[in-house]
């Protein structure tokens, strides 16, 4: 039983149950139940397994009736945790409409509902077995119900009968063994689960602390702490002072700008003379006025203007009688030149005030003087500045020394902080006027912060508690906040997050929730000076929270400062491409049960989706710990879930609430699992994979978690290379194929060979070394490498991680893909005769007849492009298509219903008919399923591009599985077709029929142009790469090999080599040209990095003007010589077609020629007659055609009308207009030139270009 402790730290409670306290309770009381069946289950608590003994009357009262009859033996094999929990997490809970019913039940709901289970009595079962036989009883275990028990208990329950539908549903999630029965534990396990995962989305989306953090060494403080960060406005720099006055400067992003020092000029400038005469004890930013006030052991307060880029001191107020120890200053934000307060608390336990009059104008009188520095004002004869401050004295506040103060500008009070015990915490007025409210903790408080809105006191103390205060009860906080080891040093409210930071002395940040009064979030910050286990030291005041556009909480730690982020650091652009995982996915698999799609990444994650709308419905983490998910697979009741990973280690899931139902141990060593077949009927689970063995685990007890591997299969170990796939045939056919090409097909019945269709093949070292031999040495070495002879575990990648799919000269070609035909096995009158087995080995899809002696039957090459791999296949139910997915990303609809159906004498080596074909993904597919669901058929893809994509089988997008908007899979018009995962116009299709035809030479022609014009920007913005790898790939192209760097197609569906291969001279001219005037190589360039950059800028927008003026010529443009003229290239018109209004109103003219509203057309209007003193009628086709229209009457023009070149040289060339366009109009120029002996009756004008004017 999978019972799992609460996530987090709790907290200390003081107050009423919050809205969410009923579920907590609820929470509580199933750990707590956990926890004392733990304790009866565990060996030493039998007290020998008597049945009378205290623990075994503890079971009978805590647990139903079916455990108590349950033995020794059994209990050992029960369900436990594991100590890899997976992290479950759930999905639309707060925008669905419903509520799940589980999540509204309370403790008392619980408290019933295993009482019920516990008295629970069914009666037997009796089976009737004939009229001369007696009839069976049957008993049935008290405490599993059924159905109709379960629904009935639940509505005794909770007093209704409405939830019946639904506890439907809810029962098949609880039923993962299939039987018909559900007992308390089951239930149990379920409901913890779902409380874990509530527990874990709430602090989840609260969490604000997303990055690592940016720590920097301060060294201008010269291994001194830093007393106080201080932020400045305009612009925005962060100020830090150290304990001996070292000021430097950051900005935003921690970079650091420069440094002052605050004291008093010394003459001696020795460096063997460590120089200082006091320490800094706060500084505080007064931002109406653009001024620091810095604090000194001194007894004196330097103001510094911070108002320009050069920080200077400016007043020097000094000979004060106690020692300013911390400071606060508040300003009117409505009126900044007002009445301002500066409020310092002194070593003495007093206040003082400093009320600035005009601070914006001046603060203190400024005599006239002739030396230079800061005005130096004596403490005593302040009162000769009254016209700009004036000093106000409270005594006696706390008899230690002040650690903070805070005005409150709305009761004019101040809050002030000590170590002492008696007054920890004194909320005093200015006026003394009101009686001071007075807060005792025993070891003091180290620090606070205060917030009017929420109307919250929160403080840190050195007893390691940070504690939630009601400003005006001192008697007893709202709560207390455990979890820190060490004492508290800081503590920060935000108020839009509702959350608390507090910092501690082991340089450790704890969140904790405000309304809940839990810990969200822990973080270890690791400073140098922090680690081993050593105690850093920390300044007076640690902790500063700098609100927003900023949103970061900043910390310091000896002489180190660390910034955190608040939230995401750079949130997601709305058009980067949705992804379904984060990293590549294995599977994407589809439960015809549930209607849910299943998908699986190489970061050990599994997402349940709804295919319906596309909305993710359930993701565990961690499923794996940090091993990569290699396979999956559904059992054959679609209840339960099988994973295998790298690591050989398989998990039988519930899929439904992420129960981790049982372990399989892998059989050798770490052989990653690459096919799982759960067999029902025989109660096993088989796996295949790189150990090479058919290892067989038993599934037959479901209580069983940790199942160890079988090595009882009789076939024995035939394969002597990695077993790469496998597939199941109903009954008792499997067929698995290895690396080194063998196929055997086995029979589940007897577990020994039905057919080996193909031996395995040796390596032929020979060739492998003639081929080393043959290229160069980098270029061998990189090969090898691509093709995965040394990566991974095992000493080969995964098929889906390597990034080159030819075979090595010399090596075998391995089996990437099995497939079953499982619609033509079914009719056994005709199976004998059909090829029911497909195989994929490098491209190639071989028909197999396991029945005969000579067992291929046809074989074709499905990729478009050379030396690539089908790693997915999936048919039709009834086998009338196939589809397949290549390493190109492209999906193929095969029309296989005749295909190798009859036994001939040769080889088929013709493909099927292709019905259609699609670029689907970026990456190779690995996994293709087809998919018959009640709102019609469609196809489902995964591919390494982190994306899993649904399809219609004639190629339509419907969406990504993880994008932002959901679609109705019962309404095309919410699908993304016609668009396309790159493009937001043209679909992604392109139908076979016609594939030849000029028009698509066109559209190749048009499309590889585009894409060349894209490789010239892409290839200009990169400028990261070496000039080494720059050759690489150049010789690379040359060979006709594929880079790994990709363009990703914008609107071409169809992958098509060309046949022809590039001159040598024209490639490495064009890479040239773009790579090493610019130096991808930045160290070798002489024109020095600005330069080099502004030269690129001007080729990029050079190209992309050359890309939308491309049609634009020269010669037109520039009529006088090389002179601009912008206004010309501007006016080219930007052709529209217009479509003729109905009922179009006709002059009395066109009346007269015959002319009519209602049958006017495009056609009718280009021939139409406007000349004067022509026939009544409109000219026909034959008077257009007339001789006299041979030599029409040419019109120069001043402008370009080069988009109509293409457009109408079939028009141009029999004299007609081009069809009416809208656009600028074009002023035709004056002079014409009309060819004799042409009839003015009909006028034809023909717009020509001319090379000059």
């Amino acid at each position: 039983m999978s019972l799992l402790p609460p996530r987090g730290e709790s907290a200390n409670r003081t107050r009423s149950p919050l809205p969410g306290q009923a579920q907590k309770q609820a929470s509580v009381f199933l750990q707590e139940l956990a926890e004392k069946r733990r304790v009866a289950l565990s060996p030493g608590g039998w007290e020998g397994g008597r049945k009378d003994s205290p623990w075994r009357n503890v079971q009978k009262t805590m647990m139903p009736a079916a455990w108590v009859k349950s033995s020794m033996a059994d209990n050992a094999k029960r369900r436990k945790s594991f100590s890899e929990t997976e992290t479950i997490e759930t999905f639309d809970k707060e925008n669905s409409p419903m509520v799940r019913l589980e999540e509204q039940m309370k403790l008392q709901h619980l408290e019933e509902l295993q009482e019920e289970f516990d008295k629970h009595k069914p009666a037997d079962i009796r089976i009737t077995q004939g009229p001369c036989r007696p009839d069976k009883i049957v008993k049935r275990v008290p405490g599993c119900m059924n159905l109709k028990e379960f629904q009935d208990v639940v509505a005794k329950v909770l007093g209704t009968y409405e939830y019946n539908d639904y506890l439907e549903k809810l029962f098949t999630k609880l039923d993962t063994s299939c039987d018909g029965y559900v007992d308390w534990e089951e239930f149990l396990t379920y409901m913890m689960l779902l409380y874990r995962e509530n527990d874990y989305l709430r602090t989840k989306k609260d969490i604000p602390f997303q990055v690592e953090a940016v720590i920097r060494h301060i060294v201008q403080n010269r291994q001194e702490v830093t007393t106080k960060i201080v932020a400045v406005d305009a612009p925005t720099r962060y100020v830090t002072i150290s304990k001996e006055g070292a000021m430097a400067v950051w900005q935003p992003n921690m970079a650091f700008e420069k440094t002052y020092t605050v004291g008093d000029d010394d003459d001696d400038t020795s460096p063997q003379k460590r120089r200082f005469k006091m320490w800094v004890t706060d500084a505080v930013y007064m931002r109406n006025c653009e001024k620091i006030a810095i604090g000194s052991t001194g007894r004196d307060i330097r103001f510094w203007d911070v108002s320009t880029n050069q920080y200077f001191e400016e007043f020097h107020l000094c000979s004060m009688s106690d020692v300013p120890y911390c400071f606060d200053y508040y300003y009117d934000p409505k009126s900044h030149n007002s009445e301002s307060i500066l409020i310092y608390g002194v070593d003495t336990g007093a206040i003082h005030v400093l009320y600035f009059l005009r601070p914006v104008t001046q603060l203190f009188e400024t005599p006239f003087k002739s030396d230079g520095g800061p005005q130096k004002i004596v403490m005593q004869e302040l009162p000769q500045h009254n016209k700009y401050v004036r000093h106000v004295h409270l005594p006696n506040i706390h008899p230690d020394i002040l650690r903070q103060v805070r005005y409150m500008p709305d009761s004019a009070s101040i809050i002030s902080s000590s170590a002492c015990s008696k007054s920890s915490i004194v909320i005093c007025d200015t006026n003394n006027l009101k009686k001071p409210y007075v807060f005792k903790i025993e070891k003091g408080v180290e620090h606070f912060d205060y917030n009017k809105n929420l109307s919250i006191l929160v403080t840190g103390s050195m007893d390691h508690l940070v504690r939630v205060w009601n400003p005006y009860v001192p008697h007893k906080p709202v709560a207390i906040l455990a979890g820190h080891a060490t004492g508290v040093i800081g503590v920060a409210i935000h108020e839009g997050l509702l959350q608390v930071f507090s910092y501690s002395k082991d340089a450790v940040i704890k969140v904790w929730d405000i309304k809940e009064h839990t810990i969200l979030q822990s973080v270890i910050l690791q400073f140098p000076s922090s680690l081993h286990s050593r105690m850093p030291d920390h300044g007076q005041f640690p902790l500063h929270l700098q609100p927003s556009p900023h949103d970061a909480l900043l910390v310091t730690c000896n002489d180190y400062i660390g910034m955190l982020k608040l939230g995401r650091v750079d949130p997601p652009s709305a058009k980067t491409m949705a992804t379904t995982h984060d990293t590549q996915l294995c599977s994407a698999i589809y439960n015809t049960f549930f209607k849910q799609v299943v998908t699986g990444c190489d970061s050990s994650a599994i997402a349940v989706w709804d295919i319906e709308t596309g909305n993710k419905a359930i993701v565990f983490n961690n499923a794996h710990g940090d091993e990569e998910i290699t396979c999956m697979m559904f059992d054959e009741t679609m209840r339960r879930l099988c994973t295998g990973a790298r690591n050989g280690t398989i998990k039988v899931w519930n899929f439904q609430n992420g129960h981790n139902l049982h372990k399989l141990e892998p059989a050798v060593g770490e052989a990653e699992v690459t096919g799982i077949m759960p067999i029902l009927d025989k109660k096993v689970i088989l796996s295949v994979g790189w150990s090479r063995l058919l290892t067989v685990y038993d599934d037959a007890d479901g209580d069983n978690v940790y199942v160890s591997a079988e090595y009882n299969w009789k076939g024995g170990q035939l394969h002597k290379d990695d077993i790469l796939c496998c597939d199941y045939c109903p009954p008792h056919y499997l067929a698995t194929g290895g690396f080194d090409g063998e196929i055997i097909v086995w029979d589940l019945e007897t577990e020994k060979v039905f057919a080996r269709l193909r031996k395995g093949q040796p390596t032929n070292v020979r060739k492998q070394l003639e081929e080393l031999q043959r290229l160069p040495s980098r270029e061998g070495k990189r090969g090898h490498e691509k093709n995965g002879n040394g990566n991974g575990i095992g000493g080969r990648p995964n098929s889906r991680h390597r990034t080159s799919h030819k075979v090595p000269s010399g090596s075998p070609v391995p089996v990437d893909k099995l497939l079953f035909l499982r619609g033509r096995a079914s009719v056994k009158h005709t199976v004998i005769e059909k090829a029911i087995l497909l195989s994929s080995e490098a491209g190639v899809i071989k028909w197999w007849n396991i029945f005969v002696n000579k067992p291929e039957m046809g074989n074709f090459y499905a990729p478009e492009g050379l030396d690539e791999s089908v790693l997915a296949m999936c048919s039709k139910p009834n086998n009338s298509l196939l589809v397949t997915g290549d390493t190109q990303g492209v999906i193929k609809v095969w029309d296989i219903m005749d295909y190798c159906v009859k036994q001939l004498d040769k080889i088929v080596k013709t493909a099927p008919p292709l019905e259609c074909y699609w670029k689907a993904h970026d990456a190779p597919v690995v996994s293709v399923e087809y998919i018959q669901h009640d709102a019609g058929e469609f196809v489902l893809t995964a591919s390494t591009d982190k994306t899993a994509r649904l399809w219609t089988p004639d190629g339509h997008f419907i969406g990504t599985f993880g994008q932002s908007t959901p679609w109705n899979l019962s309404n095309p018009k919410s699908w993304t077709h016609p668009k396309t995962p790159w493009s937001s116009e043209e679909e992604n299709l392109i139908p076979i029929a016609g594939s030849g035809s000029k028009e698509e030479e066109k559209t190749n022609s048009e499309a590889d142009d585009q894409k060349t014009d894209e490789d010239d920007v892409t290839d200009d913005e990169e400028g990261e790469e070496s000039w080494e790898e720059s050759e690489e790939e150049l010789e690379d192209a040359m060979n006709g090999t594929e880079t790994e760097s990709k363009l990703r197609p914008k609107s071409v569906a169809v992958v098509q080599e060309s046949k022809s291969k590039v001159p040598r001279t024209e490639l490495r001219l064009k890479y040239r040209a773009q790579t090493f005037p610019f130096g991808l190589d930045r160290s070798k360039t002489f024109l020095g990095y600005k330069v080099e950059h502004e030269l690129q800028r001007k080729q990029r927008d050079r190209q992309g003007r050359r890309q939308l003026y491309g049609e634009i010529p020269v010669k037109q443009t520039a009529r006088f010589g090389k002179l601009c003229s912008p206004y010309q290239a501007l006016t080219t018109p930007v052709f529209e077609d217009i479509r003729i209004p109905e009922h179009l109103p006709l002059s009395q003219r066109m009346i007269n020629k015959g002319y009519s509203s209602d049958l006017l057309t495009v056609e009718t209007i280009q021939h139409m007659d406007f000349s004067y003193g022509g026939p009544d009628t409109p000219p026909s086709s034959q008077q257009t055609s007339s001789p006299s229209s041979k030599k029409p009457s040419t019109i120069s023009t001043g402008r370009t009308y080069s988009n109509l070149s293409s457009r109408n040289s079939d028009d141009r060339q029999s004299g007609k207009l081009p069809p009416i366009k809208s656009g600028r109009s074009s002023r035709l120029s004056s002079r014409q030139s009309t060819t004799p002996g042409t009839a003015k009756k009909w006028p034809t004008v023909v717009v020509t270009e001319s090379d000059g004017p």
